[in-house]
């Protein structure tokens, strides 16, 4: 288990993490620049926190009152990082051996071919990593690093260089890479759809400081804070007034019932293929609110439409609905009134 309560001054903020992960993946999502790298690298030792401590399966790697800092060669951490970082004058066969230096030569050589064979990269024990795909670089590095045998698995965004199709093979070898070791894993990544495949409990951080880790399920389903929202894909979000149990959003020209006070609220979301029409709810119960509408906007995506809608006889700000291009076609008449249901609506804190 990691352990990991750090305090670090950085450019334009401050780092400020208390994060506990257990065995799994635990991601750490955020936007660019909000200290999840950081937050690597001070736990592999590459970077010092000004204060705090980080503990590993009961060994303390920091300790900023004890003045305890563990080298990165002895901390037994293995990290990944966006570019490989594989020795470029060394083959693949002798990057993996250099992962497990501190066994008999012997051992490392079979670990090299037995970690290619794993990772799909036999073919390549002799190349030099400019021989290489960007792909079958990770691979590599990848191998390299387990290799080690490392009490925690730490990735940096592995996928940013790699086009989609090369994104989806490695993930799919990372998914089960992570179901082999059985120990912590700490996974960075602002993309919402790798996370929620990959990770079991996801750890927001904002500007230096993290949420608690939550359930992937759990932060999806009720994120709680507007950055979480974001973060998770709320296309709609606007601001909220709480009076007694009832809940004014004027940006959408609605309110509801929330049928308890709503002390606290400040925001309320609702995810752009949530919205329905009225008449598509099982039971008027089932709706919070609903209302007359006119499209804006109509775009089509991939392989989605886009309806940027809004109160009939407004001029509020739209409203992103999305939906299956199939979906669209289905709606020969459009709907008379679209309808946010209690159960799809995200009810924000901060």
């Amino acid at each position: 288990m990691l352990v990991c309560d750090i305090k670090k001054k950085l450019s334009g903020f401050s780092l400020d993490v208390n994060l506990t992960a257990k065995s799994g993946v635990t991601a750490l999502m955020g936007a660019s620049g909000s200290g999840k790298s950081m937050t690597l690298r001070c736990v592999a030792g590459i970077s010092r926190p000004d204060s705090g401590r980080i503990e590993l399966n009961g060994v303390t790697l920091f300790d900023s009152e004890k003045r305890i800092n563990l080298p990165p060669q002895v901390r037994n951490t293995g990290f990944l990082f966006q570019d490989s970082a594989l020795f470029p004058n060394m083959t693949v066969r002798q990057n993996i051996m250099a992962g497990a230096k501190k066994k008999p030569r012997g051992e490392r050589a079979d670990a090299a071919v037995r970690l290619a064979e794993t990772f799909h990269i036999s073919p390549h024990l002799d190349k030099y990593p400019h021989e290489l795909s960007g792909g079958e670089k990770q691979r590599c590095a990848l191998a390299r690093i387990m290799a080690g045998s490392p009490d925690i698995l730490m990735l940096d965004e592995p996928f940013a260089a790699l086009d989609s199709h090369l994104r989806w093979e490695l993930e799919l070898e990372l998914a089960a890479a992570f179901m082999r070791f059985q120990k912590p894993v700490l996974y960075v990544s602002h993309n919402r759809d790798e996370v929620y495949r990959l990770c079991g409990d996801i750890a927001i951080i904002d500007r230096g400081k993290n949420e608690a880790a939550r359930d992937k399920w759990e932060l999806f389903e009720n994120p709680v804070t507007v950055h979480a929202a974001r973060l998770t894909g709320c296309k709609n979000i606007a601001a909220a007034e709480a009076e007694g149990t009832r809940v004014f959003v004027s940006d959408w020209g609605i309110d509801f019932e929330r049928g308890e006070k709503g002390g606290g609220i400040r925001h309320v979301g609702i995810r752009a293929n949530n919205i329905v029409p009225a008449s598509a709810a099982e039971a008027a119960d089932d709706i919070a609110a609903s209302f007359p509408f006119e499209i804006v906007n109509e775009i089509e995506d991939t392989f989605t439409c886009i309806l940027m809608v809004r109160k009939r006889g407004t001029k509020l700000p739209p409203i992103r609905w999305e939906m299956r291009k199939k979906d669209r076609a289905a709606l020969r008449e459009m709907p008379q009134e679209l309808a946010f249901l209690r159960k799809h609506i995200l009810l924000l804190y901060s």
